[in-house]
């Protein structure tokens, strides 16, 4: 195979020659949108040879005579391809795809052929995008209102909502493509807070899920501490905090909101007094104030679901409560003194024989 032969003959030939010696394998491999691919290709060690790679009637790449043959390599695939040449002559004629795109999902040949043996291979590759979704909840003076994230999709995701156990409508949407990628944010308003609500988005035969609800409020008083307790899933403690696992507690008060702690096998805050225990992710407060009052929001999420749930804390004025339980002092030592007063009226009108 050293010969001048006209490329598309040698193909023809070798691709022949894989028939009569039946010598075919199929792969799979799933790569993710942008990112580098290899696809597969082993072979019996030879002599002088031959690779092409090809995908349905594209030319990919191809090599002969020890080096890269591209002088017919279709334009799609200009400077994205690479073959392991120190790896060739033990028998692997792996490609790797650069830079890969939707288009470049489907099926792929790879003919090897030499002077002792003639191999085919079979590589599906599927091109996945490095997709995220995620839940968020927003509150303001008016309303209260759920976000329900895609990112960076392909093909665009469906989503739907859930409330309590009856399907409904959302309340608004909105689709931004980055070439041939979707991000959708489709909203729902939260009307009855004793509801939960569900948003799951369908992908690829698969189901993202979250949920958001609304837990008892909490009552404390100013220097206090308190434990304000975060529901999550029994298999939360699995997921491992080295595979998306997250925990982050927002406070939202006033229409705005600000991150209070963090935890990814340890606790993070800004705040010394503001901690999450690391066994059931609630978060712990010490030296309360009245400014610590609002709706606290845990978010549990996982690269499979997200779990929002929210309570109110009241901490009520330390000021206000001396002033409660003084007034209510008064109010008893007043008619303490009046009742006292009136029987030593009444005893000493008796004794004049008033009464």
């Amino acid at each position: 195979m050293k010969g001048q032969n006209i490329p598309p003959l040698i193909i023809y030939l070798f691709h022949i020659s894989t028939i009569l010696w039946g010598f075919t394998e199929q792969e799979e491999v799933t790569g993710l949108f942008s990112k580098d691919c290899i696809l597969p290709c082993r072979f019996p060690p030879g002599h002088d040879e031959v690779i092409h790679w090809s995908k349905e009637n594209k030319n990919v790449h191809s090599y002969y005579q020890q080096k890269d043959q591209l002088e017919e390599q279709d334009p799609h695939y200009r400077l994205r391809t690479h073959l392991f040449r120190e790896n060739i002559p033990s028998g692997n004629a792996s490609l790797k795809l650069s830079n890969l795109t939707m288009t470049d999902e489907g099926s792929y040949t790879c003919y090897v052929g030499t002077v002792q043996d003639g191999t085919e291979v079979e590589v599906l590759l599927r091109v996945r995008a490095p997709s995220s979704y995620a839940l968020e909840y927003q509150k303001t003076n008016t309303e209260r209102r759920l976000k329900c994230y895609a990112f960076l999709t392909y093909p665009a995701p469906n989503i739907s909502w859930i409330k309590g156990n009856i399907s409904i409508q959302e309340t608004d949407r909105e689709e931004t493509r980055n070439g041939v990628l979707y991000s959708l944010r489709s909203d729902q308003n939260i009307i009855n807070m004793a509801d939960t609500y569900y948003c799951h988005i369908h992908f690829h035969g698969e189901v993202w899920a979250a949920e958001w609800k609304m837990q008892d409020h909490l009552f404390n008083v100013e220097g206090g501490s308190t434990v304000i307790p975060c529901e999550h899933r029994n298999d939360t403690a699995s997921s491992g905090f080295d595979s998306g696992f997250s925990v982050v507690w927002t406070l939202h008060r006033n229409a705005a909101s600000s991150v209070l702690a963090s935890f990814n096998g340890t606790s993070h805050s800004p705040q010394p007094r503001v901690r999450v225990h690391e066994n059931d992710f609630s978060l712990m407060l010490d030296d309360l104030t009245a400014d610590d009052s609002g709706e606290y929001l845990c978010n549990i999420s996982t690269p499979f679901y997200t779990k929002l749930t929210v309570r109110t804390l009241h901490v009520e004025n330390s000021g206000k409560t001396w002033k409660i339980v003084l007034g209510a002092l008064f109010v008893a030592v007043v008619t303490t003194v009046a009742t006292v007063v009136a029987v030593c009226y009444l005893k000493k009108k008796r004794e004049e024989g008033i009464l």
